[in-house]
């Protein structure tokens, strides 16, 4: 059985500093190897000059169509987290943030680690300020801490996804105050009930006893949490249906877990895969390989490049791209007898810190496709690539068309 290994740098796509980019940069045997046996090109996650989020450039990648499909990345995020979402349920997008005595942004992470100790204190608070809400609005609330400072938040009741956002996106202003964004009276109550929330953890965050350790280190208190992305469940027909492909997905982050989930993956984790740029990847290679053996498809999701480039950190996500290129060499002779597929989900250049849409490298190895001229995976170099410009949504029918099981189109 011949099968996809699909592995996806999240953010690794760059723009040059110095003459390099951090995929030119990094010394990727295994990768650069399969670059020269296959075909590369440049890819854009949906369209030219279209800023993806991690969310919808994920669809399009899976093969749908994130002008149909996407309902608020919320949605995602909690099924990602292993929440199950009822019809008319309204899940956000959360961070754990930090706050100055006027209500300004001051970190919109809390210093991005959050511990897990201190994780389950705020989820005790949430679940504290969820009583006050069920009897002040009857509204159920649902709050799970994920990965670092993020978390999602479900609403459950007689509630509108059509609220505005409290994350003003950027240090230095207020918090904002979530509005409806339709005249109706579930999203006036959805609104009322983001913004008591919010003003209940921050008055509630004094009692955190993470803060009193963290003020006594000089580290960013957790004392807002900010509320985004704003979604229900959509209706998507499984990858199997769709594209007559098994698929596993091995991924720490509960955005790309819940997106997988919502296709119809089966999910996956790895000891040391926890969304990082941290990460170590030798059990996440390991399990790879042994799930060729079973499914169509399996993608690995690796969130350190988008973190090392929101932390403006160039070495770092060299780094990362090295370390999983270090973790898949036991694995070379397995990987030349299967299709691999290296690409981005989007560019989040460093000199930026923010995701941007410029195109991003992608390779394409296997044992019959055809051999180009290009010898190393980076944006510098796969533009002169036998793939071409493609797009997002032309990945899946092309691992199927290679897996020989797409369906005919026409007589």
């Amino acid at each position: 059985m011949t099968s996809v290994l699909w592995i996806l740098f999240d953010g690794g796509g760059d723009r040059p500093r110095n003459g390099a980019t951090p995929f030119f940069a990094a010394l990727k045997p295994v990768i650069d190897k399969l670059a020269s046996l296959g075909s590369c090109g440049i890819m854009d996650p949906i369209s030219p000059g279209v800023r993806p989020g991690s969310d919808t450039s994920h669809l399009a990648l899976f093969g749908y169509d994130p002008y149909r499909y996407y309902t608020g990345r919320g949605a995602f995020e909690a099924l990602g987290a292993g929440l199950e979402l009822r019809p008319g349920d309204v899940a956000f997008r959360t961070n754990l943030a930090t706050v100055d005595a006027r209500g300004v942004v001051v970190d919109r992470r809390a210093g991005r680690y959050v511990a897990p100790e201190e994780a389950k204190e705020v989820e005790a608070i949430m679940a504290r300020i969820g009583e006050e809400v069920e009897r002040k609005f009857g509204v159920s609330v649902v709050y799970k801490s994920t990965v670092e400072h993020r978390g999602v938040l479900v609403l459950r009741g007689a509630v509108s996804h059509k609220v505005s956002d409290t994350d003003p996106h950027k240090t230095g202003e207020l918090v904002r105050r979530s509005q409806p964004l339709e005249d109706s009276k579930e999203a006036r109550t959805a609104a009322d009930v983001v913004n008591y929330i919010s003003d209940a953890f921050t008055a509630y965050s004094k009692e955190l006893e993470a803060n009193r350790r963290r003020a006594s280190r000089g580290e960013p208190l957790i004392n807002a949490v900010l509320v985004r992305g704003g979604g229900y469940m959509p209706s998507i027909e499984p990858l199997r249906q769709r594209y007559n492909v098994k698929g596993a997905a091995i991924a720490g982050v509960a955005l790309i877990r819940g997106v997988a989930r919502a296709v119809g993956m089966d999910l996956y984790s790895a000891e040391g895969l926890g969304g990082t740029k941290f990460d170590k990847f030798e059990e996440a290679a390991k399990l790879a390989v042994e799930l060729l053996k079973r499914y169509d498809l399996v993608f690995l999701h690796v969130k350190g490049t988008d973190s090392a480039s929101h932390d403006g950190d160039f070495k770092g996500k060299v780094d990362v791209v090295e370390r999983l290129d270090a973790a898949l060499r036991p694995y070379e002779a397995v990987l030349e007898e299967n299709y691999v597929v290296v690409t981005s989900d989007h560019a989040t250049p460093v000199s930026v810190r923010e995701h941007t849409g410029e195109p991003v490298p992608i390779l394409l190895y296997g044992p019959d496709v055809v051999r180009d001229d290009v010898a190393k995976f980076s944006e510098l170099t796969c533009w002169r690539g036998a793939l071409g410009r493609i797009r997002g949504m032309d990945v899946m029918p092309t691992i199927a068309s290679y897996l020989g099981l797409s369906e005919k189109f026409g007589e």
